[in-house]
């Protein structure tokens, strides 16, 4: 007896795709405004043009919601294409000399952390008294601690890791300095220019890794 496909429809797709980013798009807005426990659901929904159920039936859940907002943010949406595979990355990668590698990538990151630090910030003040946002920011440091390792792996495959440095610790020291919460402080807080804290970013893994 043939097996009944599932039919899908491409407008159904288009429509559901333009809903998660119009529900995304408002909660980043949000989330950054008022802060992730002041920012209600329904507000998210009323932004977004759309019902309370909708956002649920979409993303499960707010502390869900809340990373959805933190990976758009990064740009890492809804074609889930990781950062590593994007074409700007492949230009980082294609530099083979380390100290040409370490400046692309602290020129792409801080470009990205003028959007991504104030959510990421949202979501550290969350999990400190919200236990649904608490594994949220466990895996975005997990993901932030895979990423450093793969700058690691890179900077070894180019000859230019320091000799004597353990890798894990090369990684370890990566992840501290180019935490998105040290770009708030210094570009939010204390008034830095971009351009200082791509110069100082740079200038610190080359002093810790080369």
């Amino acid at each position: 007896m043939p097996v009944k496909r599932r039919y899908r429809s491409p407008l159904r797709d288009r429509q559901a795709l333009a809903t998660r980013r119009a529900i995304v798009a408002a909660a980043l807005a949000r989330f950054v405004a008022d802060g992730y426990v002041q920012t209600s659901v329904d507000s998210i929904a009323a932004a977004a043009g759309v019902s309370r159920a909708t956002v649920f039936a979409t993303f499960g859940g707010k502390a869900a919601l809340l990373k959805a907002a933190y990976d758009a943010a990064f740009g890492e949406g809804d074609d889930r294409t990781p950062l590593i595979q994007r074409p700007e990355s492949q230009a980082v990668l294609a530099q083979r000399n380390p100290r040409a590698y370490l400046t692309a990538y602290v020129a792409l990151i801080a470009g990205m952390f003028a959007r991504v630090a104030p959510i990421h910030e949202v979501v550290r003040s969350a999990a400190a008294s919200d236990p649904d946002v608490a594994p949220v920011w466990d895996d975005i440091g997990r993901e932030r601690l895979d990423g450093c390792r793969r700058i690691v792996k890179h900077l070894i495959e180019r000859n230019g890791l320091r000799s004597g440095l353990d890798p894990r610790a090369a990684a370890d020291v990566t992840w501290i300095l180019n935490d998105p919460g040290v770009y708030s402080r210094l570009v939010g807080d204390r008034g830095w220019s971009a351009g200082a804290y791509r110069s100082w970013l740079t200038a610190a893994l080359e002093m810790q890794l080369l």
